[in-house]
């Protein structure tokens, strides 16, 4: 996105709320004026006039025609400038679309609101040192979701910061950082990341020139984490125990491997490892849950999707609360965000956006359609894609909904759980020396469960 006059030095926030609903974008501009809210039992609308170098610019009226009460928030512009923004989200009627309930705006001299009703999800943006100079979102009969565009109350500097991803440790004890925690511990035989402190425009992020922040979404509890900005997501490691209980990436660098904190809580009981065959497989977007996990418990995240230019795996987790979705877009996922304490209270990403690296595809076979003559996979060398023998395909038997491994190098152990059926099975496979689960297929934890190990690479299965 280009906006004549302010180049690429803002950042985008959220937006906070539901996937239905148009999206819009205001773009950005000198500062903020005026809004105009009306609301009831959520916010029905918001009407905002902005600055544009001396000239009013009014934006369209995002959200529907209802309206019980209407509020107006007037700055006394040029002096004032709304600097922040909060609310809570939440369906109007059970199983209903998530919709902005309740909206406050601060400005560099008060608070103004709330307006709408203060139920549900709360939200409020998580950084300081800037100023609101356009809003985005989603809307339908009603604001369905809300976002902002923030840019730094002081220029300074910044060609390194935008030329380069760039890294820096929050310290806890430094006022204008204060709740995040960065733990760099090390993953057995990897690499912490290396941090370095800034100087940046925003408290708590560090810009690229077409890095773009979305989310978080859950709930409000616990401290921020962030582990900034990089060229690409590797692998990821998660824990859960009802909700995600902890998050740890493997991000590229430019090619060399970096291991970023381990976020959340030590209380997990299962275990994800997610691998992507990067370079030529790109996270490009997530998708999950947040909710709580007892009555009136603290909201979390639930459950984690993650889609790549290939596929997606998951989901992990209990798709139950809130849905939420980062978009999918032609972008790639260079970092995650978002808060933690005993469990992850919620997640947001870092995207680059722009065009996909274009890679050879490795083509998975298809249950809808298994000719194993169409079926071709490539062998992927660093600087070369190599063709190597097509698998053969056999199944499946049964019925149910269809999934989908892939290929791998070996199998080296498989988990069962059986009863007076198969109830669930998850695969340990080889890749190239790696070892990587699959998803849990199946349900319920009745009967017995048997693990079987293969001595991999010496004994493999060759028949089921």
């Amino acid at each position: 996105m280009s906006h004549e006059g302010f180049g690429n030095n803002h950042v985008s926030v959220g937006p906070w709320g539901g996937q239905s609903g148009a999206r819009w974008s205001d773009g950005v501009y000198s500062t903020v004026r005026q809004v105009v809210i009306c609301h009831g039992a959520a916010i029905d609308s918001i009407h905002i006039e902005y600055d544009k170098r001396g000239s009013s610019v009014w934006s369209d009226k995002h959200g529907g025609t209802g309206c019980l009460k209407t509020n107006r928030v007037k700055l006394d512009y040029p002096d004032e400038y709304l600097v922040s923004i909060s609310g809570y989200i939440c369906c109007l009627v059970e199983y209903g679309p998530v919709l902005v309930r309740s909206l406050m705006f601060e400005s560099n001299r008060k608070k103004y609101g709330p307006f709408g009703i203060q139920y549900g999800t709360y939200f409020s943006i998580p950084m300081t040192g800037g100023k609101i100079v356009g809003f985005h979102g989603r809307s339908s009969w009603y604001l369905d979701s809300i976002g902002v565009y923030l840019m730094p109350l002081l220029q300074r500097n910044q060609s390194s910061i935008l030329s380069t991803p760039q890294y820096y440790t929050a310290n806890g004890t430094d006022e204008k950082n204060k709740g995040y925690d960065h733990d760099l511990e090390d993953e057995p035989g990897s690499k912490a990341v290396i941090s370095r402190e800034e100087s940046t425009p925003f408290a708590g992020f560090v810009s690229t020139k077409q890095a773009v922040s979305y989310g978080p979404w859950g709930g409000n509890g616990g401290n921020i984490f962030d582990d900034r900005v990089y060229t690409g997501v590797r692998e990821v490691h998660l824990t859960r125990y009802g909700g995600v209980v902890s998050i740890r990436a493997c991000y590229d660098l430019n090619g060399q491997a970096l291991w970023g904190s381990k976020n959340g809580g030590s209380g997990g009981i299962r275990v994800d490892k997610i691998a992507f065959d990067y370079p030529s497989e790109i996270l490009t977007h997530i998708t999950g849950y947040y909710g709580s996990t007892i009555l009136r418990g603290p909201t979390v995240v639930k459950s984690l999707t993650f889609h790549t230019n290939k596929r997606k795996y998951g989901p992990f987790g209990d798709e139950q609360g809130i849905s939420f979705s980062s978009g999918s877009n032609n972008g790639v996922v260079v970092g995650f965000h978002g808060r933690k304490g005993w469990f992850i209270d919620s997640i947001g990403v870092h995207v680059l956006e722009g065009t996909l690296p274009i890679s050879r595809p490795i083509p998975r076979p298809s249950y809808e359609s298994f000719d194993t003559k169409a079926v071709q996979v490539y062998e992927v060398i660093p600087g070369v894609v190599k063709e190597a023998a097509a698998p053969q395909v056999s199944g499946p038997w049964g019925g149910g909904k269809p999934w989908d491994d892939g290929v791998f190098s070996g199998v080296k152990k498989i988990f069962l759980t059986e009863g007076e059926a198969i109830y669930c099975i998850q695969i340990k496979y080889d890749r190239n020396g790696q070892s990587v689960w699959s998803v849990r297929h199946g349900g319920g934890s009745e009967g017995s469960s048997n693990m079987i190990e293969f001595d991999y690479p010496d004994e493999f299965p060759h028949k089921c």
